[in-house]
């Protein structure tokens, strides 16, 4: 039998995920189950080691298994051999509810995906 979904207090806050090494595509660097109804408020990814190769690392933002990107080219990304942060816009769909599970990936790399990758998604209360 599914469980029941419980309210909890509207507090704000963060998601963080982090890879000290090299990502790989699919890679989850963190899923939170949100105890309250809100939105994403922002999206900041910094990678501090290079990747290698010709393209980009991008990273996707989920909801219960979907992307909140319905625009592929606003997700997260950094050129594979740049450092620092990546080119952040909030996702299309940015509502959640509570007892909705988030997960920070990585979308896809180059040859070698950027190490030492650090990934907040900022939420806030409705």
């Amino acid at each position: 039998m599914p469980g029941t979904r419980t309210n909890g207090w509207a507090k704000p806050g963060a998601i963080n995920g982090y890879s000290s090494a090299a990502l790989t595509a699919a890679q989850y660097l963190t899923e939170y189950i949100v105890g309250f109804n809100g939105r994403i408020g922002a999206v900041k990814v910094n990678g501090r080691t290079a990747g290698t190769g010709a393209g980009n690392t991008v990273m996707e933002l989920l909801k219960n298994g979907t992307t909140m990107y319905s625009t592929a080219a606003n997700r997260p990304t950094l050129l594979a051999t740049s450092t620092g942060e990546f080119a952040n816009t909030n996702p299309d769909v940015r509502s959640f509810l509570a007892g909705d599970v988030i997960a920070l990936q990585c979308a896809s790399i180059s040859s070698t995906g950027h190490a030492a990758v650090a990934y907040t998604v900022v939420l806030e209360a409705s």
